[in-house]
């Protein structure tokens, strides 16, 4: 297993390099909105035996194409959209959502006899219900295909790369699929693809495709569990579409690369909690374009996008990675160790994807991490959506403790925090309270140890002020760090 912590400053400086990319973007394929309906389930209908779904709140997010090219335009790169919407609100929805991305839409195509691709989910708790899907996946018609074969020709010198996102939900026909590689052969533009038509033929002449493993055994009928046979599979596809590299995605084995010579590249990153896979495979897919447009080694295209994607799916519902998070990633701590600006950003991010989701914030010394520590805090994971965790600097507890104390140093403390899945982010805090640190994170649910009377709790003023919830919880008996530094010393 690669271990993305381990490769320090040169990855570092990789990144450093890629926000100066100057490259151009065009994506091309099926734009969709994929809409999250947030609300909560507690009695079953009197009219029949289903759940009743009481809707608090919307979130509307871009989907397939739209999704990546929003995920291109966050690694701070020019990006603009070739697709199809409908006339409709979910059409004008989509456009509004890209131009706040930063992509360019003067290639989206209005089309009054279409739909546009909607998929709403149901969530209650954090977890999908159902999902209800409205859309049209018909072949766009002639007229619609010659209107943006004309609209590619007169810009595809503007770009440096295409990406095609096919979703098959009826933009890329097999007919325009054609003509889109064939005009940016003619172009000298490299197009790759993330595919999802069972016949390799389509994207015939293409320079990379992206299958992951259930579409590399349909695209090829052939076995795909084993490493040699994925391998094999996929020179399989690579002689069947006439394309010259492919990558496939294994979700949890990582990412296999077949170049040009028929050389073998493997990546797979450290796991990471997964709260939702959905958009995981675009976020992959738009860091591939970038490394290939980049004219990175295989090896690293590869470790950039499946880093990314590990980081994907971190995050709830369709969303972007960006380069900051990477850089963070491949740095000398986890990306959950925030500074005061990187914590409030993710937090920002995490209220507009989930506007009723909840903030749980804690704090505490932490110097010698028990039993009683990880009950506590995994029980304050279930009162929100993510937690926090303020952990005193070394100086800190030297005045609250004696000069002793710390155990630990704070660095040390805050990685053995950041171990645990459940807590989301960790950061240090200076003063003796972390009052100024939850005034400006603002958290929706405070919580301390049981030994503490509300009124006490450090910015309970502040979060009861907002509506949000103060609470305790019980502490395993007899389980403190002064106990055990006492036992220690009276067993020497």
């Amino acid at each position: 297993m690669e271990s993305v912590y381990g490769m320090g400053i040169g990855m570092q400086n990789l990144i450093k390099k890629l926000k100066m990319s100057n490259k151009r973007f065009l994506v091309i394929g099926d734009a969709m909105l994929d809409v999250y309906l947030h609300g909560q389930v507690s009695r079953i209908s009197p009219e029949a035996p289903v759940p009743v779904f009481q809707y608090k709140s919307r979130n509307s997010i871009l989907g397939g194409a739209a999704n990546v090219a929003a995920n291109v335009a966050a690694m701070g790169m020019q990006t603009a959209l070739l697709a199809v919407t409908g006339d409709d609100d979910s059409g004008r929805d989509i456009i509004k959502l890209l131009e706040a991305k930063g992509v360019d839409t003067c290639l989206v195509l209005k089309c009054e006899n279409r739909i546009t691709t909607l998929k709403a989910r149901l969530v209650s708790g954090g977890q999908q219900m159902t999902r209800i899907d409205h859309e049209d996946t018909s072949d766009i018609d002639r007229k619609t295909q010659d209107r943006l074969k004309e609209m590619l020709t007169a810009a595809i010198d503007s770009y440096d790369i295409v990406l095609m996102s096919d979703y098959q939900k009826g933009v890329l026909s097999e007919s325009f699929t054609h003509e889109v590689i064939k005009i940016a052969a003619e172009h000298g533009k490299k197009v790759i693809v993330d595919v999802k038509s069972k016949n390799p033929a389509k994207y015939a002449g293409a320079y990379l495709l992206k299958p992951n493993r259930k579409e590399l055994a349909y695209m090829t009928n052939m076995p795909v569990g084993s490493h040699d046979e994925v391998v094999a599979a996929m020179k399989a596809l690579k002689d069947a579409a006439s394309c010259e590299a492919v990558i496939a995605t294994l979700s949890g084995d990582g990412m296999v690369f077949l170049d040009e010579k028929g050389d073998v590249y493997e990546s797979n990153v450290e796991a990471r909690q997964v709260c939702d896979v959905v958009g995981a495979g675009d976020t992959a897919f738009s860091y591939i374009g970038l490394g290939i447009a980049e004219g990175l080694r295989p090896q690293t295209v590869i470790t950039l996008a499946n880093a990314a994607s590990s980081i994907k799916v971190t995050k709830f519902g369709t969303s972007v990675v960006t380069l900051e998070e990477l850089e963070d990633m491949f740095g000398g701590r986890p990306a959950k160790i925030q500074e005061l600006d990187g914590l409030l950003e993710q937090v920002k991010r995490f209220r507009s994807r989930k506007p009723d989701g909840k903030v749980v914030f804690t704090n505490g010394c932490f110097d010698i991490l028990h039993l009683g520590h990880a009950r506590y805090l995994k029980e304050a994971k279930k009162l929100g959506d993510i937690l926090i965790v303020g952990v005193n600097s070394d100086e800190s507890v030297k005045r609250l403790k004696g000069e002793g104390r710390p155990i630990n140093n704070e660095d040390v403390r805050m990685a053995m925090l950041a171990e645990l899945d459940f807590i989301d982010y960790v950061i240090k805090f200076g003063d003796d309270t972390p009052y100024e640190l939850i005034k400006a994170i603002q958290p929706d649910v405070l919580v301390k140890g049981g030994d503490y009377r509300i009124e006490d709790i450090v910015g309970h003023d502040i979060v009861e002020a907002k509506g949000g919830l103060v609470t305790t919880i019980e502490l395993v008996d007899g389980m403190s760090t002064t106990n055990i530094i006492n036992a220690v010393n009276a067993k020497n």
